[in-house]
């Protein structure tokens, strides 16, 4: 039987399968980010999802593991997180493997096969494998770095345009104008607050994506020029991936609330992912990224 375990910052799932990728049981517990929480707190929430999923398929034998856990940066992370797997019940003689959770995103977008999965939620990451095994990786980096695209690179974003609005560099707007009653803002220093105050406020931030999506969909000038910034920053993930891979499998699996949701950011990425080059689909994920995990524990 095959274990997959998807581990990120606000929870762990994992997951057990047979042979035929038959779901078994399937738990969910606290996170296992290796780096959000301390290791041994990582550790001892994958372990309550694998008993609990033993308890639900009793008198079954683990032969593979995959576990995609947030930070996992490289070789040396998956050899202390195996090391650690290695020591539950259940897992002393599995095939184990160790790796950053985008492999399971990937693996679930597209049930295992080659294309490209990109992450468009809070965060942005697009991660490609082709037919012969090569991976490549663009963005990802953390909100420190921007997240372009995503909830929270629309938010940062929206944020920027307002300070543009309130000192007439860019022309107000319904938009600039929702924002503004947002954060209660009527003086120099009410701004110059409410920068300090969400700087470091990453759900904060995100959520004000939701309001650049529903302006956009009245064609608000400044809600459309934000949507056209990001999805040219989505676009550029597409192509460094691409263009450092050999895909036959034109394939896209999109994964997350934003780059799933009706609104003009997803018609615009789909639109210029297609100009870029038709051959491409467009879908949203098939499975959850814990079914990822699976496949690649079977892979194994």
């Amino acid at each position: 039987m095959y274990l997959g375990i998807d581990g990120g910052g606000t929870k762990t799932k994992a997951m057990l399968v047979d042979q035929n990728m038959r779901v078994l049981a399937v738990s969910e517990q606290g996170p296992s980010s290796i780096r959000t929480v301390p290791i041994e707190v990582s550790i001892q929430h994958i372990n309550q999802a694998i008993q609990d999923c033993r308890k639900q398929a009793p008198d079954t034998e683990i032969t593979g593991v995959f576990a995609g856990l947030g930070d996992v940066t490289g070789a040396e992370d998956g050899a202390m997180v195996t090391a650690h797997l290695r020591q539950l019940a259940g897992l002393q003689t599995a095939n184990i493997a160790v790796k950053n959770d985008v492999y399971n995103a990937h693996a679930g977008a597209l049930e295992g096969a080659a294309g490209i999965a990109i992450i468009i939620g809070t965060g942005s990451v697009a991660f490609g494998v082709d037919e012969q095994g090569r991976s490549h990786r663009a963005g990802g980096y953390s909100y420190k770095e921007g997240d372009l695209g995503s909830a929270y690179g629309l938010g940062k974003q929206a944020l920027s345009v307002l300070g543009k609005a309130l000192d007439n560099r860019v022309s107000a707007s319904p938009l600039t104008d929702a924002l503004k009653a947002h954060f209660n803002l009527s003086s120099f220093m009410d701004v110059v607050a409410m920068y300090d105050a969400t700087y470091t406020a990453r759900t904060e931030v995100a959520d004000l994506a939701k309001l650049v999506t529903r302006y956009a969909k009245d064609g608000d000038p400044n809600a459309l020029a934000i949507i056209e910034t990001a999805t040219d920053e989505l676009l550029l993930m597409i192509k460094a991936v691409d263009k450092s891979l050999s895909l036959e499998n034109k394939a896209i699996g999109i994964i997350g609330s934003l780059g799933n949701a009706d609104s003009p950011h997803r018609d615009r990425f789909i639109a210029k992912v297609l100009a870029y080059d038709a051959r491409f689909s467009l879908f949203p994920a098939k499975q959850d990224p814990v079914f990822g995990a699976c496949v690649l524990a079977a892979k194994s």
